[in-house]
């Protein structure tokens, strides 16, 4: 899959690429998609590639980097990688040096308690090692650097204590509770009845958001909101997308409810539905993620809650 994060409102904008459900994207569709999320970013547009794992398929993700620099798309802002290939110095070598030819300028490394279950932490230290060396430190991000330097694997873990040890970290407010985080550490986290979230409203993150996600299939959302449709690129691309927004988000149940009223208001939407809400919640996302749970399990705004594999996937 190869999904795309843009800000088509401010001032930068992100891509994404990786296999998650629906296989490999082909270079031309990325490309194309890059080319509108310049057309409707009038402050500019970065691009940001991640997955998925976009080293899972190095071929593809080089030669969008490539071809983007060779059509003078603009800037590829960063690259985004949990280490999982970084098993070898010559490789890691060959692959920065060549991203960076291409004109990548920031790699940024996922590493955390979640990924330690599947990456060795030890990939991780020797790719930033590396990458410092290379690029240089301050083209180095690191997700996070504490974990980096402290962490440790945590496959051995049994799962109450790898929650625990997840929830340690999240409890910092690094992590938004939904998607799977809600299910796997909202109740390990504090909580809050529903009315603490009465007065924050949504708007900034839906219709004003830093980026946008696109994924393989066209549909875009917003960045810091997993499984909330914004519109399909079938519409007439990107612009037409945020045209459509613009002019008519508020008679939309999800967004406009939820741009207007917040969580809160979106709940009390789900209560006439027969919603029971929680004593309370590890935060606004948490309500939120709660509610839109229920109105898809229940038929409802199932046209703006997609895809529909990342409420399954929780």
């Amino acid at each position: 899959m190869l999904t795309y994060w843009c800000n088509a409102r401010c001032q930068s904008c992100y891509i994404c690429c990786g296999p998650e459900h629906r296989g490999w994207v082909a270079p031309e569709t990325a490309l194309e998609i890059w080319r509108q999320l310049i057309e409707v970013s009038p402050h500019g547009c970065r691009v940001h590639l991640t997955g998925g794992e976009p080293f899972g398929n190095w071929p593809l993700l080089i030669e969008i980097a490539r071809r983007a620099k060779t059509e003078g798309l603009g800037p590829l802002h960063k690259v985004e990688t949990n280490g999982f290939w970084a098993t070898d110095s010559k490789l890691i070598r060959e692959r920065l040096i060549q991203l960076d030819e291409a004109g990548m300028e920031k790699l940024t490394i996922s590493t955390d308690p979640y990924h330690q279950r599947f990456v060795p932490i030890e990939h991780c230290r020797m790719l930033a090692s590396l990458a410092e060396e290379i690029l240089g430190l301050r083209r180095v991000q690191v997700r996070w650097r504490d974990w980096l330097a402290e962490g440790r694997d945590t496959d051995s873990l049994p799962d109450a204590q790898w929650r625990i040890l997840l929830a340690k970290y999240a409890a910092g407010g690094r992590d938004r509770a939904n998607g799977r985080a809600a299910s796997v550490l909202a109740e390990l986290l504090p909580q809050k009845p529903p009315s603490s979230f009465a007065d924050e409203s949504c708007g900034q993150q839906l219709l004003r958001c830093k980026h946008v996600h696109v994924d393989g299939d066209g549909l875009v959302m917003p960045g810091t909101c997993a499984g909330i449709a914004l519109g399909h690129i079938s519409q007439g691309g990107v612009a037409e997308i945020w045209k459509d927004l613009q002019a008519n988000y508020d008679s939309r149940p999800i967004v406009g409810t939820l741009s207007r009223k917040g969580p809160v208001g979106l709940m009390e939407v789900a209560k006439a539905s027969g919603y029971l809400p929680r004593p309370s919640y590890a935060g606004k996302c948490h309500l939120c993620w709660d509610v839109r749970n229920y109105l898809l399990i229940q038929g409802l705004c199932d046209r703006e809650l997609s895809p529909r594999w990342m409420y399954d996937a929780c």
